[in-house]
């Protein structure tokens, strides 16, 4: 377990490892960028594309660092200490407060079989939800790679509702035949959960009505 400024991290961040960035007070919008060094009091990740903008707009050198476990996702509160030169511009980032769990678990999840298309890295990929909840899909797509914390957007008729949604994937896992399950968790802040939220609802009271009968 690594420790930054006293600050244990909850799983080791190791060079090259994808994290996401979301800059002070904005929530709607995330950054992909990667480890590039971790000290003692200090995480060195790669400027984040358009991230540097956003940081001067906001008015604020705070920063939400993030990034993925088997456990799920994991955020901690940063302040961006230096913009360091070198090969390739960087932020070098100093933990303020402990990492925290996020944990997705806490939505509800439904199984489901919703139509979608989902688009990976601009192309347009036909599939099925496997489960459903406000935070999150899991969907069976054709056999492909896709790279961890590729961005995307699914979207889906959800409870008579056209949803647009975009998140990225946690991760990936084969299926058969010829088929690839990936979990995909919204963006933070994303619109269009409402109509999830009542979909996942009525399929819970579905299911209770299913068994009362059954009983």
């Amino acid at each position: 377990m690594t420790s930054v400024g006293g600050h244990p991290l909850a799983q080791t961040l190791t060079p090259n490892a994808p994290v996401l960035i979301r800059v002070g007070n904005q929530h709607d919008r995330e950054y992909t960028s990667r480890i590039e060094d971790v000290e003692i009091d200090a995480i060195t990740i790669n400027s984040p594309a358009g991230a540097s903008a956003a940081l001067l707009a906001s008015g604020s050198r705070e920063v939400d660092l993030s990034w993925l476990s088997p456990r799920g996702r994991y955020e901690q509160r940063c302040v961006v200490v230096e913009h360091a030169a070198g090969g390739q511009k960087q932020w070098r980032l100093r933990p303020v407060r402990r990492a925290v769990l996020i944990q997705r678990r806490r939505y509800v999840r439904v199984a489901a079989q919703v139509p979608v298309q989902v688009v990976v890295e601009g192309l347009e990929v036909p599939g099925r939800t496997v489960d459903v909840s406000e935070g999150g899909f899991r969907v069976r797509l054709p056999r492909q790679v896709i790279p961890e914390l590729a961005y995307t957007t699914v979207m889906a008729k959800v409870g008579g509702v056209q949803v647009a949604v975009s998140g990225y994937v946690l991760r990936t896992s084969d299926a058969p035949p010829d088929r690839t399950d990936a979990v995909i968790a919204f963006d933070a802040g994303t619109g269009e959960v409402e109509a999830i939220r009542r979909f996942v609802l009525n399929a819970q009271l579905r299911a209770r009505a299913a068994r009362a009968m059954r009983d």
